[in-house]
């Protein structure tokens, strides 16, 4: 090889490792800014949040037995759930390791501090009543624990801590109502209501006297709406008309119906997508689902990134997911902002404490010019 041939190898190489170190560089600036951004995390549930450790953690302390010789088993197990009904049964395997008040005070801490390192400021937890009284655990037991969670979580991480009870679709109207007035002392800790678990057909209008108690009694309003399940756009529309939400949580379907964009649009709904459910076992699920959230954004949607079930989707908690939002589905930091700009604005909170907000996370991105 020449001289000029050897010098000019060289200096290939050298560029060549010059661009890879810029890049990583570019990569790591990226990663700090998406993990330290300032959110609110407006859909998770605290009974998702239980992670394989956390699990037998709980069990062994509440002398229980479990058919798990290590974490690695409970994981194991996790990869069973492959649709919603096989996530549920999981999910209400896993949920029983909670027997006292002190267990909900630490599955719900635990949380704020895996969360705290990854911007979240706010968080309005959805938990599920009746899977815990219909388990024998009295409620009062279930909200002492998350009261104390509320007090813990502002004193030591700085994190706003709020409750949404979830009423399951599967369970009776009456278990719901119930539910619900045995919540009325609980005001000034949880928030609002919600409606989750297996779709069934025509639940708008099963639930719609649970809501309008639930307006009487000054609870915010929500509903899951699941992502291509059957008679799905009627569900949203009686939702809109017969619920009277606030907010849906997923909610993606709205992407497909031009007129559905309007309605929601006009009336300030906002929606809170969770696109990580099963994706790992569902080819394409990710990238459909992250476009459909592209699609709403774009179309004037206030609507905000969510990490759901965490603890059962193998910890993707919500830092992670705006980062797999950016890498996967390519999110420049226009849209990223727009999401958790959309987090606040979003959230149930009193105007003087979003304004607060609103102006520290203007602030916190003029103090972090990273493009990409």
């Amino acid at each position: 090889m020449s001289r000029w041939l050897r010098l000019t190898a060289g200096l290939t190489l050298l560029l060549a490792l010059a661009i890879r170190v810029h890049a990583s560089e570019d990569a790591d600036a990226i990663r700090s800014f998406i993990m330290g951004m300032p959110k609110a995390e407006l859909h998770i549930h605290l009974e998702g949040t239980l992670e394989a450790e956390d699990y037998l953690e709980i069990m062994a302390r509440n002398d229980l037995p479990s058919r798990y010789p290590d974490a690695a088993a409970v994981r194991d197990r996790l990869q069973y759930a492959r649709d919603l009904d096989t996530f549920i049964e999981v999910y209400e395997e896993l949920l029983s390791a909670m027997q006292t008040a002190w267990d909900f005070e630490d599955v719900a801490m635990r949380y704020v501090a895996r969360v705290a390192d990854q911007g979240v400021v706010h968080v309005e937890m959805f938990f599920d009543p009746q899977m815990h009284t219909y388990r024998g655990i009295p409620l009062a037991t279930v909200m002492a624990g998350l009261q104390r969670a509320h007090e813990r979580a502002r004193e030591e991480f700085g994190v706003s801590l709020w409750f949404i009870a979830c009423f399951n679709r599967d369970r009776s109207r009456d278990s719901a109502l119930r539910h619900l007035e045995a919540l009325r002392p609980y005001r000034d800790l949880v928030i609002g209501v919600g409606l989750d678990n297996p779709e069934e057909i025509d639940f708008p209008e099963k639930f719609a006297p649970v809501f309008a108690r639930a307006a009487e009694l000054g609870f915010r309003r929500t509903t899951h709406l699941d992502v291509d399940v059957p008679n799905t756009n009627a569900h949203h529309w009686a939702v809109l008309d017969l619920l009277d939400v606030e907010r849906i949580d997923h909610g993606l379907n709205v992407a497909d119906d031009p007129e559905l964009i309007q309605e929601v649009r006009a009336r300030g709904i906002a929606l809170t997508a969770c696109p990580t459910l099963l994706f790992r076992e569902i080819p394409g699920r990710l990238e459909s689902r992250l476009a459909r959230i592209r699609t709403l954004l774009q179309a004037g949607i206030q609507i905000s990134l969510h990490s759901d079930d965490p603890g059962l989707m193998r910890d993707l908690y919500i830092g992670d997911l705006y980062l797999l939002a950016h890498e996967e589905g390519g999110f420049s930091r226009k849209e990223i902002e727009a999401l958790a700009r959309n987090s606040f604005l979003s959230s149930w909170i009193d105007d003087d404490r979003r304004n607060a907000w609103m102006g520290a996370f203007d602030d916190w991105l003029a103090a972090h010019p990273v493009a990409f």
